[in-house]
């Protein structure tokens, strides 16, 4: 069972350590991966990370139809009517997206525009953190008196 949070405005980016976060980056690209850790200029180390963008061509598309819609509706703005007939509504169809998994991530902080919680730990930490059965011995002969290979 994953433990609740209350988000509120005391909560601390340490908080959120293993918590699943969507960012959002200056290029319009989507991260949401785990955080792992954090530092003081907000450069994020997040895991098992999946990126979204809108690719260049449906972007450009996008463009072009914004300008079109824009000069449509300065022509129906000096007949004195605004139709929606040849605005963006009519024939706008989804951008197309890629999505690609990256795993591990440094996220410079400088690029981030904003971020989100998606989710919560999957565990709680003391599943986390549960000892194992393993052992640690010490090594029979210290290191400084191995032989060295020539």
């Amino acid at each position: 069972m994953s433990i609740k949070l209350p988000f509120n405005k005391k909560t601390r980016m340490s908080d959120l350590i293993n918590y699943r976060l969507k960012i959002l980056t200056v290029d319009n690209r989507t991260y949401i991966g785990s955080l792992l850790s954090f530092d003081k200029h907000l450069n994020l180390v997040l895991s098992d990370t999946e990126e979204t963008r809108i690719t260049k061509k449906s972007w450009l598309d996008m463009k072009k139809r914004s300008e079109a819609s824009d000069n449509k509706s300065a022509v129906s703005a000096n007949n004195g009517l605004l139709l929606p007939e040849n605005g963006p509504a009519a024939n706008e169809s989804q951008p197309s997206v890629t999505k690609r998994h990256l795993g591990l991530i440094i996220l410079r902080g400088e690029k981030i525009i904003s971020f989100s919680v998606e989710t919560a730990p999957l565990t709680d930490v003391k599943t986390r953190v549960a000892t194992g059965k393993g052992t640690s011995r010490p090594l029979k002969q210290p290191v400084s008196r191995l032989k060295k290979l020539a």
